[in-house]
């Protein structure tokens, strides 16, 4: 009895640290955990629930491991990544005239975290306790989530800023672990930053603010997830990727595409997926897994889960999939950022992208500025400073506006930013963008399918400013801009008006500018949201064995940029599911697994 009880022990001390490994080809290998993503949710899940080596996990992800290391590190280089990237399009809209816009999303480790503009802000801490009372989750409130803030980020102090001394950062909401991102000031101002900063805040009557620490209205300079020493891209990549590919417990696949979930009656147990090498894709793998938690994004999700039979009937039974559930609320709800653009002129003073990258004297300069001591513009994220604010009542007058009119009154209704990058095609001189975005809108679209053939894009319907409530806000917001960008003191520095032009003066030639230069801020949500698709738990409702955890889980948008939330959710979700299987359930599959290979059954 004492050499059994000395060799379970060993045994329970094998499986603790047992290796996910040899074969995932055969459908026979059964893991904890399959992850289907390794975007930042993806892998703060792998990172948070692989911590104690108890529970197995392999982690799916469509992309590869990284890709141009000058690309993806260089923050003022974002704009000129075109790949790796899911290159989504928009179906035409009818309220932009028509038109189509592009939505790419991050195909590679890190997601969305490795090709964004790296904008780090959370915003209205109304938001948080919505999303936590539609979900039934207390956790996601603000002041519970924070925490989780805290543990996905901290603040570091860029060694030499030009310019931007006056920032205000509330360091109080950011955390010290190294496990997270890393979140600084831009090394560099393009010039015309404190200029729009001022106007904003007496134009709107607003304040300069921190939009991390639960403030929602306000001038905000741009708190940017970049390595403030060497000012290189901090992203969920290199942040939580090499503690996770150490781990013996963790087993990552790179340019794995998950084409299919497979459920036996409402519980889901196992993923096939396609690896893909070049040109060439292998046979189809099935991996089976006592949990498969989707982390592949607004768009793919929904796709994958309406692929493998959880979706609209009608949408499944026009594909001929076999339906496993009927989800009307899988692939609805769409939400996303749009942007309406008008471009100004750059005063000859402004460093902006065209600057240095059209001119050689400039371009030489900032590539050995950057080589030397990570300075000068290729080290910040182009002057990223935006404003946010309310739309005033009369603007909705003869309209249903109870969306806007009841919003908490912490939440904007409007975004205005400014950047050095020329988003208008065809300029070929140096200026600079400003853009109005809502924020908080009140149309939503849906993703669908475009064939059962995984390899085919998904059908997205954006609309765009899809109520009049929400043409009303657009349309009220993109003037508002107009007046700060046409203000005397940036006229000084943006002297004239490339888009929409001074000859577009009435509302209906103003809108018909916003039709025509409407861009996706590549920000979609909530196409598997908390409280309709999902429960508390992040179980898919109705179903067993399947969790979602990914921006298709927000209810509704974020009040600015939404990376910083996606890290904070997935952190939350990851101790949600530890509590919910606290347990031995891993370790004992595999003590049982190891005790009948030593012949004790």
């Amino acid at each position: 009895m004492k050499k059994r009880s000395s060799l379970i022990r060993l045994l329970i001390s094998v499986a603790a640290t047992t290796v996910f490994a040899s074969d995932t080809r055969n459908g026979g290998q059964n893991t904890d955990y399959v992850i289907v993503g390794g975007g930042p949710a993806g892998l703060v899940l792998a990172e948070r629930l692989s911590r104690d080596g108890t529970s197995s996990i392999v982690l799916l992800e469509a992309g590869p491991r990284d890709f141009n290391a000058t690309l993806l590190n260089t923050p003022a280089l974002f704009p000129f990544i075109a790949d790796p990237l899911w290159n989504f399009t928009g179906q035409p809209d009818e309220n932009l005239a028509g038109n189509s816009v592009q939505i790419p999303q991050g195909r590679v480790a890190g997601g969305g975290t490795a090709v964004n503009g790296m904008a780090y802000c959370r915003g209205a801490a109304s938001v948080y306790d919505e999303w936590a009372s539609i979900s039934g989750n207390e956790g996601l409130a603000w002041n519970s989530l924070l925490q989780d803030f805290l543990e996905v980020s901290h603040y570091a102090e860029t060694a030499s800023v030009s310019g931007d001394q006056k920032q205000i950062v509330n360091r109080t909401v950011y955390g010290r672990g190294k496990a997270g991102v890393e979140v600084s000031r831009s090394s560099i101002m393009v010039g015309y930053e404190e200029l729009f900063s001022q106007t904003a805040q007496s134009e709107l009557g607003l304040h300069e603010v921190d939009m991390n620490d639960g403030t929602g209205i306000g001038v905000d300079r741009g708190l940017l997830s970049i390595y403030a020493r060497n000012h290189s891209r901090s992203y969920s990549g290199n942040v939580y990727r090499p503690s996770i590919e150490v781990r013996p417990n963790v087993h990552i696949l790179y340019n794995a595409w998950v084409s299919h979930i497979g459920f036996d009656g409402n519980r889901a147990v196992n993923v096939t997926y396609h690896q893909q090498s070049g040109n060439r894709e292998d046979s189809a793998v099935t991996l089976r897994g006592s949990e498969i938690i989707l982390s592949a994004g607004a768009i793919n999700s929904p796709k994958l889960l309406m692929l493998s039979g959880i979706g609209p009937r009608a949408e499944l039974e026009r594909h001929n999939i076999p339906v496993i559930a009927d989800r009307p609320e899988i692939g609805s709800n769409l939400h996303d950022h749009a942007l309406s653009v008008m471009l100004y002129n750059a005063a000859p003073e402004l460093l902006t992208v065209w600057q240095w990258t059209e001119n050689s004297t400039e371009t030489v300069i900032a590539k050995e500025q950057y080589a030397s001591n990570s300075s000068g513009p290729l080290g910040t994220g182009n002057g990223f400073v935006y404003a946010t604010f309310r739309v005033p009542d009369s603007a909705f007058a003869g309209l249903d506006a109870i969306h806007y009119t009841t919003l908490p009154t912490d939440r904007p209704h409007v975004l205005i930013q400014v950047t050095s990058i020329p988003l208008l095609a065809g300029v070929n001189s140096s200026a600079v963008t400003a853009w109005a975005s809502l924020v908080q809108p009140e149309g939503v679209g849906r993703v669908g399918l475009h064939s059962s053939d995984y390899r085919d894009n998904p059908v997205i319907e954006t609309n765009f400013y899809g109520s009049d409530a929400d043409k009303a806000a657009i349309l009220w917001g993109y003037k508002k801009l107009r007046e700060v960008m046409g203000h005397s003191a940036l006229q000084t520095i943006l002297p004239g008006e490339i888009y929409p032009g001074a000859n577009v003066t009435t509302d209906e030639d103003v809108w018909k500018a916003i039709q025509a230069q409407t861009f996706s801020y590549r920000h979609p949500i909530g196409t598997v949201a908390l409280g309709t698709a999902l429960g508390s738990d992040w179980r898919l409702r109705g179903l067993e064995g399947i969790r979602v955890v990914d921006s298709s889980t927000f209810p509704f948008p974020t009040t600015c940029h939404p990376q910083s939330a996606v890290y904070a959710l997935a952190n939350r979700a990851a101790k949600d599911i530890l509590k919910s299987d606290k347990g031995s359930r891993g370790t004992m599959r595999y003590v049982s697994n190891l005790f009948s290979w030593a012949g004790y059954n």
